[in-house]
């Protein structure tokens, strides 16, 4: 297997040769075989979800089925953030220039423009630098936090600010800008979930981004809500939505392993009678 340390991650999308197996060493006991997938990157997953959506537990609980199981897998948040953009961060979270408090918003309109294109330079830094050599170390790529959602919230802030273009070409545009560095998923698992109850999940919890008990965020909720499903749409073969309502975050997280698993396990080659028992073990049927 790829060494199991944390890359940091820009490429095109999952399009490589079908992976291959090699050969496998008999199973020690009390431990999973160890597999090796024989692919030049690794199979990129990002965890989609509004705040509370239960993303980041999720993907660790899924992150954990997977590895014992055998692969190798990164469970990421957010990398290091070094110089120019580290001090561009703590900018933009100490003095942001939309306002989190009261009905929230921008001062001038303009101000959102500037906001989402600062941001997506940080992202740009966290796609080029961060996922990217994960991939190359790694059988499988976890994004705790999602990569359309960025997308989702500079399309709500802009067509806040700006609503006389259409909602539609405002997306294009931003994907357009975004294009010659954006780190598509393979796949993008959308853990759907209503806003309402993402949002009393957030407050039970005290985390979610921001005040999740604030009325900037009770306003926001819905309109990011219906963004997020707009971009979803968008990138809809990449997309698989999981239902969460109130399942237990350990039932949902076996269903995105299952699939993550089943996108692992599907362009194998028939294998070799003598590896019949460890494949079972991998890939049940």
């Amino acid at each position: 297997m790829r060494p199991g340390t944390q890359g940091s991650a820009v490429g095109p999308p999952h399009h490589a040769a079908p992976a291959t197996l090699a050969g496998p060493p008999g199973p020690s006991a009390g431990r999973a075989p160890v597999w090796r997938l024989d692919g030049p990157r690794g199979l990129l997953v990002s965890t989609e979800g509004v705040w509370g959506a239960g993303k980041t537990t999720t993907a660790e609980l899924a992150g954990e089925q997977l590895r014992a199981t055998g692969f190798t897998v990164a469970v990421l948040h957010y990398g290091p953030r070094p110089g120019t953009i580290g001090r561009l961060s703590e900018v933009l979270e100490a003095q942001p220039l939309r306002s989190r408090t009261g009905a929230g918003g921008y001062a001038h309109a303009h101000h959102a423009t500037v906001d989402v294109l600062l941001r997506l330079c940080r992202e740009a830094h966290q796609h080029q630098t961060f996922y990217e050599p994960a991939l190359a170390e790694h059988d499988v790529v976890i994004i705790d936090h999602g990569v359309y959602s960025k997308i989702a919230w500079a399309l709500t802030v802009l067509t806040e600010t700006q609503p006389n273009p259409p909602a539609d070409e405002t997306l294009q545009r931003l994907l357009d800008i975004v294009a010659p560095w954006f780190l598509h998923p393979d796949l993008a698992v959308f853990l759907n979930t209503p806003w309402p109850l993402a949002r009393e999940r957030a407050i039970a919890r005290g985390r979610g981004g921001g005040n999740p008990a604030a009325i900037e965020r009770l306003l926001f909720l819905p309109r990011y809500s219906a963004a997020y499903r707009r971009v979803l749409d968008a990138h809809h073969p990449r997309v698989l939505p999981i239902r969460v309502d109130l399942r237990e975050a350990p039932e949902v997280a076996a269903e995105m392993a299952a699939a993550i698993t089943g996108r692992l396990c599907a362009p194998l080659p028939a294998p070799r009678p003598r590896d019949l028992d460890e494949m079972s073990a991998l890939c049940p049927s």
